[in-house]
């Protein structure tokens, strides 16, 4: 995926901020996302992929300052340790969530961590930094079925919901390792 040109960047940018939803390109698959922030765009991504309420969901940035005020880590010595570890694998930690930052949607009903994770994709680490922001990133797909792996697959699926950026998607074949950072218990593998 190439950088977002002047004015697309603009369109998406609005986009965002009017709850939209986007389309995009990860290591293993497509992924839906949106600003972390929107409660509006949150639900719209639970009713395209009729995925429960309880489930929290994932966000990417393209730089550590992106995903620093979405969780309670503060000391850069903790930021270090976890860029450390995003240097040899796209692995997505949980960290306790900023409740006054992190909506209820996002973290999942009844949950108190966050999933965070820089990507190893650079289209993802590009539109993070074009859009200046950390992005949902949960895979392009309806609860329980395969992740789209092909834009054609995207556009029938979410074509007319969502905005879908060009791209390829990485050469991993499986989603994300997810690892509880406080315990260093692996919840998905």
């Amino acid at each position: 995926m190439r950088r977002v040109s002047g004015s697309l960047k603009f369109n998406l940018r609005h986009h965002l901020k009017r709850g939209g939803v986007v389309v995009y390109p990860t290591e293993s698959c497509f992924g839906l996302g949106s600003l972390p922030n929107n409660p509006h765009a949150l639900r719209k991504i639970l009713r395209l992929k009729k995925r429960p309420m309880n489930k929290g969901m994932i966000v990417v940035g393209g730089k550590v300052e992106q995903l620093q005020a979405l969780t309670h880590f503060r000391q850069p010595e903790q930021w270090q340790a976890l860029t450390r570890q995003w240097q040899h694998s796209s692995t997505t930690f949980l960290l306790s969530a900023n409740k006054n930052k992190v909506l209820p949607l996002l973290r999942g009903a009844g949950r108190y961590n966050i999933g965070v994770r820089l990507p190893h994709h650079t289209g993802v680490q590009n539109l993070c930094q074009d859009l200046n922001t950390a992005l949902v990133s949960t895979s392009a797909n309806k609860s329980h079925a395969k992740p789209c792996r092909t834009k054609r697959q995207v556009r029938r699926l979410f074509g007319k919901q969502a905005i879908v950026i060009s791209g390829k998607i990485g050469k991993y074949h499986s989603p994300s390792s997810i690892i509880d950072w406080q315990s260093g218990k692996i919840i998905r593998s």
